[in-house]
């Protein structure tokens, strides 16, 4: 039997996972495969003043929140900070205000007292180091459940192409060149709620994510994990170069002439019968919920060290 760190965890973010999809909201959810009880606390109900805040400060429980909401808590209560991307290269990208002001809110949270910092690369820690000098004292790469997303397949003779093209900078422009250009191929979106996905994968022949910006994309992961064949861009997790047996383009080779666009993903789907690939070893070596515990047992460690010599 695995067992869970024990006591209770406290994550801390912008919306309630329970009730959200998204990056933030289901690393959220994965806690629950290292800790043997997680509570959620979001910014907008449970947030500065509230009641529960303040019963966890009072409690002393550990707090992990969604980076730059460090800030929300007192200076002299020890947190932990989780990297999940760098705004500062993001806002670039997607010209959103929400993300100039994501970068702004970052750099001021990287000045916090009494903060261990954790990143979900390397890439992204190294870059908070360069950029604002707090370097994550943990990478802890994020969880997939390997017995839900078990690598067994069943897509013979399937032509179906799966991505997560949501949004402008994930690609979501892309595909429609992409069927145009290659019809003996269907390309679709997961487009499903979580509890669907294993099985809305299992029927796929490949799993694509051509985005121009990722922290470390857990849809990407659990494609992996599902033992697809892979077409990413050199983002995110790509940028950690670790041995993960997946196709890699760059940026500019997919966003840059269609007819590279449609040679690089043409190729790789041409070669998709000819070679055999292993994305889920990796996976199964540093992203089990084994792996997982462990890594979440030494920041525990750190968080304890802070806790007895604050101040």
């Amino acid at each position: 039997m695995i067992r869970k760190v024990p006591g209770t965890l406290i994550h801390y973010g912008r919306f309630n996972p329970e009730h959200r999809t998204g990056g933030v909201e289901a690393f959220a959810r994965s806690l629950k495969l290292a800790f043997e009880d997680v509570q959620f606390l979001d910014s907008r109900s449970d947030g500065p003043g509230s009641q529960a805040m303040q019963r966890a400060v009072a409690d002393g429980l550990p707090v992990v929140c969604d980076n730059h909401l460090v800030l929300d808590w007192p200076d002299g209560y020890p947190v932990i900070g989780f990297q999940h991307g760098v705004a500062a290269e993001k806002k670039f990208i997607t010209r959103s205000w929400t993300d100039w002001s994501l970068a702004r809110q970052q750099a001021r949270a990287a000045r916090r007292p009494s903060t261990l910092w954790v990143a979900c690369a390397r890439w992204i820690s190294d870059e908070f180091a360069r950029r604002y000098g707090n370097q994550a004292q943990h990478v802890v790469y994020h969880a997939v459940d390997i017995n839900l997303f078990d690598g067994r397949l069943d897509n013979h003779g399937s032509k179906l192409v799966l991505h997560d093209g949501r949004s402008r900078h994930k690609g979501r422009d892309i595909y429609p060149v992409l069927r145009a250009a290659l019809p003996d191929w269907t390309f679709e979106p997961l487009s499903c709620c979580p509890a669907q996905v294993p099985e809305r994968m299992r029927k796929a022949c490949a799993f694509m994510h051509l985005s121009r910006y990722e922290g470390n994309s857990i849809v990407c992961n659990e494609a992996m994990a599902m033992g697809l064949p892979c077409l990413f861009t050199r983002v995110g997790l790509m940028r950690d170069g670790e041995p993960l047996d997946v196709g890699i383009v760059d940026v500019g080779q997919v966003y840059g002439r269609r007819s590279g666009l449609i040679e690089c993903v043409g190729s790789f789907l041409d070669r998709l019968g000819e070679t055999s690939c292993n994305p889920r070893g990796w996976i199964e070596q540093n992203t089990s919920q084994q792996a997982f515990i462990e890594n979440w047992k030494d920041v525990m460690a750190g968080w304890r060290h802070m806790k007895q010599h604050r101040g």
